[in-house]
């Protein structure tokens, strides 16, 4: 029986999660959240018993034309009937960018509140050479989010995505979605992942996370466990400034080989040391060793940092967006109330913002 869930909303992440690595014992369970205008384009079977379509008169472009347009109930319904019970820990995964998306994605995530699920989202937010509508859906999405407080988010910037370089421990190039595939399977092979980190996000009073990786790295090559943190610090998935961060979560996967050299204390000196050295920070770290029976001398390390400041970013992309949200909010589009409520949840106090 499967007892972890991950859920993939909308257009960009159908091709993502379908390597049979991603769930090799069988414990996982995939659903595909998406608008029906969404496989227009697409050539990708899903299993009915696993799939929540919506439908609208009108393709949504903005979050807030999902919102008005969607029957909200219908929708819960369908979730209840693949999301269960026994389902503890679930993964979600959307592209913000897309105006069907970033309307859903705040729903499916006070839905899985309310069933008290442990849950981790891992939200592809656009840069900010992407338009301006892309980050207009982002940062409402991740606004409302925020305001429920449903669930921690784990942000990857897609110019980030796109320009990562890395090698899967098998040897072969990692790129676009197949370095968030690749992540998740890190994640899944520590068993209670999600739950761990939902309840270190309650406990930290993190809404947010985003990380640094380095996959497939030889031993042999990079010489040292140190050496490998710096390939990752030169990595980050998102831009942010780690001295603001309140926590940190590193898990290193390495063969069994290994397994006296990589022990839970060893890697919590190691990153310790590497903190106060390269960075000149002191962060409270939770660090988590995963083992492989294979053979190789290839380590993978995720380091997911939780608790930076956000509020620069936010203020970047609200100047970009600020003339073309006053305007639809002129028009009457969406409920004013509803933006002021996200703008200070993201912003903070606008005594804080002048010209905002």
């Amino acid at each position: 029986m499967s007892d972890r869930v991950l859920i993939t909303v909308g257009q960009y992440t159908l091709d993502a999660l379908d390597s049979p690595s991603i769930d090799e014992e069988g414990l996982t369970d995939i659903i595909r959240v998406h608008h029906k205008k969404d496989l227009e384009h697409k050539t990708v079977y899903i299993d009915p018993e696993f799939n929540v379509e919506i439908d609208t008169l009108y393709e949504p472009h903005y979050w807030f034309d999902l919102l008005e347009h969607l029957d909200a109930e219908a929708f819960e319904s369908e979730l209840g009937k693949r999301v269960y019970d026994y389902h503890d820990e679930i993964l979600t995964l959307v592209n913000l960018s897309e105006g069907s998306s970033s309307g859903l994605y705040p729903l499916l995530h006070r839905f899985l509140a309310e069933r008290e699920k442990s849950v981790l989202g891992i939200s592809i937010v656009p840069s900010m050479s992407h338009s301006s509508d892309a980050l207009f859906n982002s940062f409402a999405s991740m606004g409302m989010v925020s305001i429920d407080g449903s669930t921690p988010l784990l942000l990857i910037d897609q110019a980030k995505l796109e320009d990562y370089s890395g090698v899967h421990r098998m040897g072969e190039m990692l790129k676009d979605l197949d370095v968030v595939d690749y992540l998740v399977e890190l994640l899944l092979d520590k068993r209670g992942f999600i739950r761990d980190l939902y309840k270190l996000s309650r406990n930290f009073d993190i809404g947010m996370f985003s990380a640094l990786m380095a996959t497939g790295c030889s031993l042999g090559v990079y010489e040292s466990f140190r050496n490998i943190l710096d390939v990752a610090l030169e990595q980050p998935l998102m831009e942010f400034d780690i001295s603001t961060a309140t926590m940190i979560y590193v898990l290193v996967r390495a063969p069994l080989y290994y397994r006296d050299e990589f022990t839970k204390g060893r890697i919590e000196y190691e990153v310790s040391q590497w903190l106060a050295e390269s960075l000149g920070v002191d962060i409270p770290q939770i660090c988590e060793p995963v083992f492989v029976d294979e053979f190789g001398d290839r380590v993978d390390v995720v380091i997911l940092v939780g608790g930076f400041d956000t509020k620069k970013m936010f203020r970047d992309i609200y100047r970009r967006i600020e003339r073309f949200s006053k305007m639809n909010l002129e028009q009457g589009l969406y409920d004013r109330e509803v933006w002021e409520k996200i703008k200070e949840k993201l912003l903070g106090s606008q005594a804080y913002l002048p010209g905002l």
